[in-house]
């Protein structure tokens, strides 16, 4: 099927996005696409499938390569010349950008930007690829102070940009959706569609699903399970999803206000939770004063040391 025909089938408010990331990565100029949207929206599926579709090295779309941006905080130049070799003639998506540290930005930048031809690369411009970036902030909180990116690393990965809508704006046709992700699981048995209720409970407006794509699979895995058990009428399965779905499986709602409540858990030791205050307080303190360098001055706490929490390294470096 031609990746129009699959544009075809989306629901109205998810087709232009999907249009222009696919006019993006077919752009002969290989410029940087940055690509947002909460979890779940389908930022990497569509990725998969434009690559797929247009598998060709002329349009350094011969393979996909994910690289998550907060495992690559210690990558070496070395380490990211070996991954756009890996991505030669590809295309490389660095996912959830905003975690990548301000020394790993200032690294990556060298690479990614360009020279002769086009080209990428780090002690020497060889390699043919594609880049985008994908992130669950908004575009304002990346640009518009340094909490999470420099102003010049932004610039940098965001040539294009794309935003995938989510459950909570607009077109909310997720019954749509959900009938994908029912016959994208492949039940063996049970395996007919739920009825009008659930459609109903979708798509009367008092559900909202942060978790967009996320939460169908949950709900779908749950209302087949629950027709897995003999002593379950198929009348009642949805009060059971719906009171499993509140109480335990939705997704939290999505926030870009960085501070956040602080609470210690007695499920994890005194050490992990004095790690997740650290990285509490180092966002409170970014959100406050607009960049950690001047948070940590007028917090009188070392930079370093600051970075360290961000980072979660600090109970690494301290004990």
């Amino acid at each position: 099927m031609s990746i129009e025909n699959l544009i075809k089938k989306e629901n109205t408010k998810r087709k232009p996005s999907i249009k222009k990331l696919n006019s993006y990565l077919t752009n002969p100029g290989r410029f940087s696409i940055l690509v947002i949207g909460q979890r779940g929206t389908g930022k990497a599926h569509w990725l998969t499938q434009i690559q797929i579709k247009h598998q060709s090295a002329s349009k350094n779309l011969e393979n996909i390569n994910f690289v998550n941006a907060k495992k690559s905080n210690d990558f070496t130049d070395i380490q990211w010349e070996n991954t756009f070799k890996k991505s030669n003639n590809g295309l490389l998506v660095i996912t959830d950008i905003e975690e990548l540290n301000k020394e790993a930005q200032a690294s990556l930048f060298e690479g990614i930007s360009t020279g002769k031809g086009g080209k990428f690369g780090f002690r020497e411009k060889v390699f043919d690829i594609r880049i985008a970036f994908t992130t669950t902030k908004s575009i304002s909180s990346l640009r518009d102070s340094e909490t999470y990116l420099t102003h010049k690393f932004f610039d940098r990965i965001c040539q294009f940009a794309v935003k995938f809508p989510s459950y909570q704006r607009g077109d909310r046709n997720t019954w749509k959706d959900f009938k994908k992700t029912w016959h994208k699981m492949c039940f063996e048995e049970h395996n007919t569609l739920p009825g009008e209720e659930l459609k109903e409970w979708l798509e009367n407006g008092n559900i909202i699903l942060h978790g967009n794509f996320r939460d169908l699979d949950k709900l779908a895995i749950n209302w087949h399970n629950y027709r897995l058990q003999d002593d379950i009428q198929e009348e009642n399965i949805l009060e059971l999803v719906k009171s499993d779905f509140n109480d335990f499986y939705r997704f939290p709602e999505h926030n870009d206000n960085l501070k956040r409540e602080f609470e210690i858990s007695d499920d994890i030791t005194w050490n992990d939770n004095l790690d997740n205050f650290k990285e509490a307080y180092t966002r409170f303190i970014k959100e406050k004063y607009g960049s950690l360098k001047q948070g940590a001055k007028k917090a009188g706490i070392s930079y370093r040391t600051m970075e360290r929490w961000a980072n979660g390294k600090g109970k690494k470096k301290e004990e």
